[in-house]
């Protein structure tokens, strides 16, 4: 009579393999929650970049004068004559709900939240005019923070790391 062959595993092979598992699983997690933190701030930045970069655009392709409104829960471009009328809006919500969002002016002491661009694709100077806009997660201290700056018709909008040297491609002005 032949042998039975037996198929499946032992339950010592089972434990073991989801040990390895669940170390593997421990090992990422704080790689995993850094990559999601880093995105969430990519995420804030870039929203806020190209919502400038879309006013400016809007400016000049209309021979208006258009404005770029922050506020706490998104950003919203309108034409400076009429500003009820919204020509695009975005919400944070969409990926970086856990960031913190500091926009500052020009003097980086005030709370600013509206820059206009003329017809140009220049910045309207205004006393309180939103020069820049710090992206961040407090919460994580590893965590890489994100700037936009807002630069005249000639520099434009720049996406900048304010931790790296000013020298750095990737630094602030």
């Amino acid at each position: 009579m032949p042998a039975r062959l037996h198929r499946g595993f032992t339950l010592i092979e089972l434990l073991v393999a989801m040990a390895i598992g669940i170390l593997l699983l421990v090992l990422a997690m704080p790689s995993y929650t850094q990559w999601i933190a880093d995105n969430e701030i990519r995420n804030g930045a870039e929203s806020v970049a190209s919502g400038l970069r879309y006013a400016q655009a809007t400016a000049v392709s209309r021979n208006l004068n258009a404005q770029f409104v922050l506020n706490a829960t998104g950003w919203n471009v309108s034409m400076v004559d009429d500003p009820l009328v919204s020509l695009q809006t975005a919400s944070f919500n969409e990926g970086s709900s856990n960031a913190t969002i500091i926009a500052l002016d020009t003097t980086a002491l005030v709370a600013a939240t509206t820059v206009a661009f003329n017809p140009l694709g220049q910045v309207i100077v205004n006393a309180g005019n939103l020069a820049r806009v710090d992206v961040s997660m407090p919460s994580m201290a590893a965590s890489r923070p994100l700037r936009v700056v807002v630069g005249d018709g000639r520099t434009g909008v720049k996406l900048c790391n304010p931790n790296a040297p000013a020298t750095d491609p990737q630094g602030c002005p």
